[in-house]
């Protein structure tokens, strides 16, 4: 049960990453080894579609970010690491786990009914 549970989660915020970030994860692995792996391949996926937005489009990125509603001081301290590289992971990081907030909320709020 726990493991569908995971699948589903996985699934939920593969999604909200690909409509939020216009970008499409078909290579996505849905039995990657472990969890762990599953996050680090999103993260990796995500960061490289952030760099493509600092590149081309940074007004389309902020606004993806104050939509998810990742933290604007957390936002301002990855920017502020200055490297692409550094900023677009820790970027993916916080998006994914402002995604993995609001999925856990949803889940509690619609079990409590």
């Amino acid at each position: 049960m726990n493991e569908k549970n995971n699948q589903d989660k996985q699934i939920e915020l593969k999604a909200r990453l690909e409509n939020a970030f216009n970008f499409d994860l078909t290579e996505y692995q849905q039995y990657l080894d472990t969890e762990s792996a599953f996050f680090k391949y999103l993260q990796e996926k995500l960061a490289d579609r952030i760099k493509f937005f600092i590149r081309t489009d940074l007004d389309k990125l902020l606004q993806a970010l104050y939509r998810i509603d990742v933290n604007d001081r957390d936002s301002d301290e990855a920017f502020n690491l200055g490297e692409i590289n550094l900023v677009s992971m820790k970027l993916a990081e916080l998006i994914i786990i402002r995604q993995l907030q609001k999925l856990q909320y949803f889940q509690k709020f619609y079990k409590t009914r």
